[in-house]
């Protein structure tokens, strides 16, 4: 009798918590051998060293450096045989439409997975494989990453930190303010980001609690900072779970009036893909949220379908463009384009126009010439607990004079 082909598997994601949690799925489903890498070089590389075929790719879409589309790009020019699944945070549409381009490269995609990665969606993926896998899923095929009660217990003990990555002003380089990313300090895994819990916190009535003590939290800062001197306002993710209340701004108010921060320095983020859901109702707290004093930045801009529509009637005054549409912008024409069509809406608008997921020098450089007022991303900074910003901006501003 023949031996079973060993089934191989690569993981590219540049979250490390993700590649050793995904990978641990991947051998609870007995795939014989699992590999990864953080990156689309590092993908490459290792896809280049194998003697024998890797079966399986499970390909992150958003990473820094190489991202997932140009690795599959590459792959693709290379003639890899193999099965693809495709995973990332990033709207499902977006998602499905890069899937639409990997086939026409000529690639074998069998699938999509949309974060957080549950044990039962990747075994249906498994089981698409003409492989003989041998899948053994018993009562935790349903489960999520983490459980409701471990992120009960999470919330309670102040296992939620908040990491700060600066903004910096497109005209003098000058750190205007910092986006506020909440990060679970995970005992195990270290830190985790909110793509891989924020959906168990959204669908298990926590995220109202959780929202409010990231502002708390983040206002506190803000407010030691300002007393040391520092001219800076802050940026705090919203999610549209929260958008289910009507007294939302006086919640939100008295989360800062705490604190001696004004409330002019906090700019509350809504995604733009989420705000069709109930739009009167939005319009409604979202209004009186601006009422109250609070910046009002619309994010990820051009993601969703009523980019026109939200511009018109929601009381932003912010816009910021996604990373998509910036990346390798001085490289890409048609990116270009749509970047500076951005840009040029945002400030007939009358917004504050930030370009976020700026990563290389010419991208910088070309973002500031079209005429945004803040730039974010890995090439300013990447996101950052309260004393390793005091050390980093201490040494950006030194070297900035």
């Amino acid at each position: 009798m023949s031996e079973r082909k060993k089934t191989r598997v690569l993981v590219l994601d540049d979250d490390r918590f993700m590649l050793e949690f995904v990978s641990h799925l991947l051998k609870e489903l007995d795939v014989d051998e699992v590999l990864v890498a953080e990156d689309g070089k590092a993908g490459l590389f290792v896809l280049s060293t194998q003697i024998d075929d890797v079966d399986l790719l499970i390909c992150d879409i958003e990473m820094p450096g190489m991202d997932g589309i140009e690795f599959l790009r590459n792959i693709a020019n290379q003639k890899y045989g193999g099965k693809i699944v495709l995973f990332s945070g990033v709207d499902e549409d977006l998602l499905k439409a890069i899937e639409r381009l990997a086939i026409v490269r000529g690639l074998s995609v069998i699938g999509t997975l949309v974060k957080p990665v549950t044990i039962g969606a990747l075994a249906d993926l498994l089981e698409k494989l003409t492989l003989p896998v041998q899948v053994k899923v018993e009562s935790s095929r349903s489960r999520q990453i983490f459980g409701v009660d471990e992120l009960k217990e999470a919330l309670l003990a102040d296992q939620i930190k908040i990491f700060y990555q600066p903004k910096i002003c497109a005209l003098n380089r000058r750190v205007t303010s910092v986006e506020c990313l909440a990060r679970w300090q995970h005992a195990r895994y270290g830190y985790v980001s909110p793509d891989n819990f924020i959906s168990v916190i959204e669908q298990n009535g926590l995220i109202n609690d959780f929202t409010r003590n990231i502002l708390r939290k983040s206002v506190q800062q803000l407010d030691t900072w300002l007393q040391q001197g520092m001219d800076l306002k802050i940026s705090v993710n919203v999610s549209m779970e929260n958008l289910d209340r009507f007294n939302l701004p006086e919640i939100y108010q008295e989360a800062v009036q705490n604190s001696n921060v004004p409330i002019e320095r906090v700019v509350l983020e809504i995604t733009e893909g989420k705000l069709g859901r109930d739009f009167a109702q939005s319009l409604d707290i979202l209004t009186r949220i601006r009422l109250k004093g609070f910046g009002l930045s619309i994010d990820d801009f051009g993601t969703g379908y009523a980019s026109m529509e939200t511009l018109k009637y929601m009381p932003f005054t912010e816009m910021k463009i996604d990373r998509i549409f910036a990346h390798k912008a001085a490289e890409d024409l048609a990116t270009r384009v749509i970047l500076e069509s951005s840009i040029k809406l945002g400030k007939a608008f009358g917004l504050n126009v930030v370009v976020e997921g700026i990563e290389t020098q010419a991208d910088f450089e070309l973002v500031a010439a079209l005429g945004c007022d803040e730039i974010q991303g890995y090439f300013v900074a990447k996101p950052m607990l309260p004393d390793e910003f005091i050390c980093w901006i201490s040494d950006y501003e030194q070297k900035r004079k």
